[in-house]
């Protein structure tokens, strides 16, 4: 076991800038990323025939200085106490190169029993997403995504880790690039199983999810109504272990 730190959702809404500041501050430096013109273009023009927007890993190509930004997140998680210093220094020590972690992360690599693979495969999931988000947003800034039928993102492809409701309405939410769009289904994303024993809803009341977990295709999600939501970074960092639960009894995104 380590130090580290779980942040309460009771506490968000008063501290989590306080707490998060050197990475909320590191996940907003990698929203300068800019694809070039040529590559939105082409993007645009795939989600306008109805096909996924872009590579992730070969946007994730395009970008320099990944390692130093890798090494700058992992003293964030550090700083906010989310990670101990054991954990840091072993990042530091065995896991220096960003894009062989992001191609586990692409993969679905989530943890380790590595203490220092573990912090460095949580930040290279903030490096990722800081990326690919930028990207999606250049991609899809005026575009309607209502159209997207499938239960992956229009943009990059990725699972969904999150559905958010409003209204009668619910949104899919992309772990890659926080892209959101329409759940084509209301039960399971892989199956489509939708009612007990398969398909069932578990109440985490202190973080104001729902978790729906699938016993027939090992997937889940988390599912919460959209008002209260804190930024997706933050919410993220809230149900980590909400996370580390599902995946330690077996199940995936």
């Amino acid at each position: 076991m380590t130090s580290t730190t779980t942040l309460a959702r009771d506490s968000a809404p008063s501290k989590f800038a306080d707490e998060l500041a050197p990475l909320v501050h590191a996940h907003a430096t990698l929203g300068r990323f800019r694809l070039g013109p040529t590559r939105v273009k082409r993007a645009r023009a795939n989600l306008g025939v109805g096909r996924v927007a872009f590579d992730p890993a070969e946007v994730l190509r395009t970008v320099t200085d990944l390692d130093a930004s890798l090494a700058r997140i992992g003293t964030a998680f550090e700083m906010c106490g989310l990670a101990s210093t054991r954990e840091l220094d072993s990042l530091r020590k065995n896991y220096q190169s960003a894009q062989p972690l992001l191609k586990a992360w692409l993969v679905g690599e989530r943890s380790s029993s590595d203490p220092g693979r573990r912090l460095a495969l949580r930040a290279v999931a903030l490096l990722g997403n800081g990326i690919l988000r930028s990207a999606a947003s250049q991609v899809a800034k005026g575009l309607s995504l209502a159209s997207w039928s499938h239960t992956t993102c229009p943009c990059c492809a990725g699972s969904p880790d999150m559905a958010v409701s409003e209204g009668s309405g619910r949104h899919l939410v992309c772990s890659r690039c926080d892209s959101r769009w329409p759940a084509p289904t209301g039960g399971c994303l892989g199956c489509e199983a939708s009612r007990p024993p398969a398909f069932v809803r578990v109440d985490t009341v202190d973080l104001g999810y729902e978790l729906l977990v699938c016993h027939s295709c090992s997937r889940y999600i988390k599912e919460r109504p959209a008002v209260g939501m804190e930024p997706l970074m933050v919410e993220r960092m809230l149900t980590a272990e909400l996370d580390s639960a599902a995946e330690r009894r077996g199940l995936r995104i």
